[in-house]
């Protein structure tokens, strides 16, 4: 089997299970908890979408620098425990100073919070979540790059 093969398979499959989450925690938001997406609910669908298919090459990426099953868990836990709060997932970017600021656009974490913020909470249009999504895109690019050039189909 080709290893663009395997690597799409696995890609796919954990994109599909992001998608799948996705579309269960917007329904409840939606129906149950009443989450209004503003004025571009294609935006959020959007950054959604694209925050799935980035996170589905991170995870790939990490998976081929890991040696074991237990240094990519381990991987995944510390990579998550330090981008999540960088990202400004914990807490607003604006409370950070600037040179923070500035250091978390290197994750993806703040491109889409960035998004999600402009257009759920500050009621701004599609076109305001556009530089979001592109990075988000260069991310998902870079992550995927990284995974096909160190995927080994064997154990050397």
């Amino acid at each position: 089997m080709r290893r663009e093969t395997i690597l799409g398979g696995i890609f796919a499959s954990a994109a599909l299970r992001g998608l799948i989450q996705i579309v269960i925690f917007w329904g409840v938001g939606i129906l149950i908890f009443k989450v209004d997406m503003g004025l571009s609910p294609a935006a959020v669908i959007i950054l959604s979408i694209l925050m799935v298919i980035m996170s589905s090459a991170f995870s790939l990426m990490l998976a081929t620098l890991a040696r074991t099953q237990r240094s990519a868990s381990s991987l995944a836990v510390i990579t998550s425990l330090v981008l999540a709060p960088l990202g400004g997932c914990w807490w607003p970017l604006f409370l950070y100073p600037q040179w923070l600021q500035n250091i978390a656009k290197i994750t993806p974490h703040a491109w889409a919070t960035d998004g999600f913020n402009k257009i759920m909470i500050f009621g701004a249009g599609f076109s305001a979540a556009v530089p979001s999504m592109m990075a988000l895109l260069v991310f998902t690019l870079i992550f995927g790059l990284i995974a096909i050039w160190r995927f080994r189909t064997s154990a050397t």
